[in-house]
Formats: structure tokens, sequence, C-alpha cells
């Protein structure tokens, strides 16, 4: 199991950016993946084909409504213990 955080920031295309956050998740909907939207990005968690996936596509809707945009993808994969959103956020409390 993978959690990863995604950021996808057309750039200028003013301060106001969540119509392409809304197009970014009716694309991550789609997949088999647990959702997380946050201020500053979105955590996935799934299968890491899946997740690469489902930020390849969500990257190229949003360029499909701008002429440019930086997108980031942070990774964590792990094979020791249960890797999940829950477990990590249990973690902290």
């Amino acid at each position: 199991m993978v959690v990863a955080e995604i950021s996808i920031i057309p750039l200028g295309e003013g301060p106001s950016v969540s119509k392409y956050v809304k197009n970014a998740l009716k694309v991550f909907k789609k997949y088999d993946l647990k959702i997380e939207p946050s201020a500053m990005g979105t955590v996935l968690e799934g299968d890491l084909d899946e997740i690469l996936e489902a930020f390849k596509e969500a990257h190229r809707e949003v360029l499909s409504d701008t002429k440019r945009v930086v997108s980031s993808l942070k990774i964590d994969e792990r094979i020791d213990k249960e890797n999940t959103i829950k477990r990590k956020l249990n973690a902290i409390k």
C-alpha cells in the first residue's frame, strides 16, 4: 500500500484554483483510491501503479484547461508495516 501527496498547480490563472482542484478530484474518483483533499494538496492511498496513472491523468486534465502546470508527487511506500493514511495520522496523536 502506498500513501502519496499530490499537488497540481496551474500557473498564470489568478489567485483561485478551486476549479482545477475539482477537475483533478474528479479524475482521482475514477480510480480505486482513498482520497483525502486538504488545503495544500491531496493525499491518495492505494496501489502504486494506480496512483501513478491517476496522477498522470489529473496532471493532463488540469493542463487541458490552462497553458502551464507544475505538479508534484510525494510517495511513501513501506513494507515493514501497514501503510495507510489512518495509521500515519494515528501515529502522531
